[in-house]
């Protein structure tokens, strides 16, 4: 509880102790402890009357009530500074590329336009200001600017939520970051069966399956690379995804001044990790063409596994790929050169990358009849809507299958044969 005194009355370090004046003229002091108990730090503050005393001592413990007491100077912590703190509070509990991409964020956008402001001079106005500058000054896309946006929202809500701020000041500025959002328009890109073919025939052996793993399975480049033999079920014909080759690793403590450069970066070593934004014990199953099983048997029989043990950035597995040298796992940096290679000895001069491999299967399946609910599943979609909504564009004989069907039903071409009732999995209110 705090509590106002005069230190020339009780206090034997003070210079004017003892005093036994009743209207000594002296200060007064208010003594108070922050939120927390007694764990809360504990201030004071001097007043020269004991009505002003009084006064602030109420102030604070209305403040402590209501949830609303911010620490004294905290508003003036340069705005960097609690973005760090943001930063290292994740901990280990932050995947390891989202926390390189908010420190690249602070080093390339925040850090330049903020330099050392205080986190409670920024106001919505300056918020609009900085998201004007990245996209005029630094000439990024108005959707990169809202993401670095969203990310310093976050560290607004997190300097509120430790006391530095009484009140966020991006609240005022979501009509902007809604807009944005709409405008925000991707187009899709596919190859040709006949370029696939080509890029696949002209990568080395080794590395050819990668293709067929992408287009036929829907896999990212980081799944593919991270195919091991014991997620395939030759006699059920699916493929079980549950890890990926990334590039966020933990990288191990640097000794010598080239480990100490070559870690300057923090978190980039390549690693095999279980699939970001999932459980721990969830993955998905992928149904495993007939075709693509084949070429598995043949990629075994010709170039064998590579075996991974437990440790540092690894899972244990014997792994579909590995290295030219077969000394270490499928890194980006080789796939990216096999790619551009095979893609310029096939005489492709457009634009392809690995990933139209993905939306090539998404798109042959989608316009064949599967259902979007489905291919959401083997994709990895949290929600099929980010399908539809990427894809609907080869779906657009849809409303007229539905149509023909429920006609032919209703006109007797079609007889159904539906349960009375059946029970479903729906989320609880």
């Amino acid at each position: 509880m705090a509590r106002v005194f005069q230190k020339c009355k009780e206090d034997e370090k003070s210079r004017n102790y003892p005093c036994d004046q009743t209207r000594c003229g002296h200060p007064w002091t208010a003594r108070y402890r922050e939120p927390g108990g007694r764990t809360g730090r504990q201030r004071e503050r001097a007043f020269a009357k004991k009505g002003q005393a009084d006064a602030f001592v109420a102030k604070i413990e209305r403040e402590k009530d209501l949830g609303t007491y911010i620490e004294p100077l905290g508003f003036l912590t340069p705005l960097v500074q609690v973005y760090r703190e943001f930063i290292d509070i994740g901990g280990d509990e932050r995947v390891n590329s989202t926390r390189y991409a908010y420190e690249t964020s602070l080093r390339l956008h925040v850090e330049p336009y903020f330099g050392a402001r205080a986190i409670g001079a920024i106001k919505p106005k300056d918020l609009k200001a900085w998201l004007k500058w990245m996209v005029e000054d630094r000439g990024y896309e108005a959707s990169t600017a809202i993401n670095r946006y969203e990310t310093l929202s976050g560290v607004f809500s997190f300097a509120l939520a430790n006391d530095y701020i009484a009140k966020n000041p991006c609240q005022q500025v979501k009509a902007g970051r809604t807009r944005a959002k709409r405008k925000t328009k991707k187009t899709i890109h596919l190859p040709t069966l006949a370029e696939i073919k080509a890029i696949a025939a002209n990568l080395p052996g080794p590395f050819r399956l990668l293709v067929w793993l992408m287009a036929g399975c829907g896999l990212r480049i980081g799944e593919a690379s991270a195919v091991s033999l014991q997620q395939i079920d030759f006699d059920n014909g699916t493929l079980y995804v549950d890890r990926q080759i990334t590039q966020d690793g933990k990288n191990e403590e640097p000794i010598t001044k080239r480990q100490k450069a070559a870690t300057k970066g923090r978190g980039r070593a390549h690693c095999i990790r279980h699939l970001k934004w999932r459980d721990q014990d969830e993955g998905r199953s992928v149904p495993l063409p007939a075709t693509i099983a084949a070429k598995i048997r043949e990629h075994l029989q010709l170039h064998g596994t590579f075996r991974v043990e437990d440790g540092l950035n690894r899972i244990a597995g014997d792994y579909l790929f590995s290295n030219v040298g077969r000394t270490n796992i499928l890194m980006y940096s080789l796939v990216d050169r096999l790619w551009r290679n095979a893609k310029k000895a096939a005489g492709i001069t457009r634009k392809i990358t690995p990933h139209w491999l993905r939306h090539f299967f998404a798109s042959a399946g989608l316009c064949k009849g599967v259902p979007v609910t489905d291919m959401a599943e083997w994709l990895g979609h949290r929600d099929p809507k980010i399908t539809h909504q990427t894809y609907a564009h080869i779906m657009p004989d849809a409303p007229q299958r539905l149509r023909t069907v429920m006609d032919s039903v209703f006109m007797l071409e079609t007889e159904l044969n539906l349960p009375l009732q059946f029970d479903a999995l729906v989320e609880a209110a």
